[in-house]
């Protein structure tokens, strides 16, 4: 189980790494940094990131706080949350729009593919400690709330919209505003359903019948 532990935490660290050496690459020192906060504008690598620091922190520094606190089930239940969206989203509206190639391919792989499915099996190997409040669905939606509003305050000042659903310059305030609220009740529905499940886990599994021994 550790294996697959840093095996995991480690592809979920190559992602957003990878991207971003991409996007600087061979960029000038103040184009980099205007890349640089776009790179943090996608909530794509917000998702992952998080969820790279959540794999990591138990395995380097299981006393840490941000450890305990990446452990528990409310917590897992968001992270799972935030990298599902991105993976629906994703596959669903944004795929057919490009194409990429070589690095490219592989740390969209990675960031949409590979690190949702890898947090959510992990999710339902081990679930997460402490109980699983109906209260953590309402908990996790302040990181997308907080990402919908640092992307319109954003745009406002530069222009730059990382989503083409989200870009007020081409589609107006209120149908943004309005597929907003869209996707925050999507959010919500899937935050309620992995909530469910990892209230429901720990009873299923003491409900598993014990190995008939020889």
């Amino acid at each position: 189980m550790r294996a697959w532990r840093i095996l995991i935490a480690v592809v979920a660290c190559l992602g957003p790494a990878l991207q971003y050496g991409l996007m600087v690459y061979d960029e000038t020192l103040v184009s980099a940094a205007v890349k640089s906060v776009e790179f943090f504008s996608y909530f794509t690598i917000l998702s992952n990131m998080l969820a790279a620091a959540a794999l990591t922190a138990p395995l380097v520094a299981p006393t840490s706080r941000f450890a305990t606190w990446a452990e528990q089930s409310g917590p897992r239940a968001a992270i799972a949350t935030y990298l599902t969206i991105t993976a629906v989203v994703y596959h669903l509206l944004l795929a057919s729009q490009w194409n990429p190639q070589g690095l490219r391919f592989v740390s969209n792989l990675i960031l949409h593919t590979i690190t949702p499915l890898a947090y959510l099996a992990d999710v339902a190997l081990r679930g997460g400690h402490g109980a699983a409040r109906w209260i953590a669905a309402a908990k996790a939606m302040a990181f997308p709330a907080l990402f919908g509003v640092w992307t319109l305050v954003h745009g406002a000042l530069s222009g730059f919209y990382p989503y083409p659903f989200m870009n007020v310059a081409k589609r107006g305030y209120p149908p943004v505003v309005l597929t907003m609220v869209e996707m925050s009740l999507a959010f919500a529905a899937v935050a309620l359903i992995f909530v469910l499940l990892l209230r429901v886990r720990p009873k299923v599994a003491r409900e598993e019948p014990e190995p008939i021994s020889a």
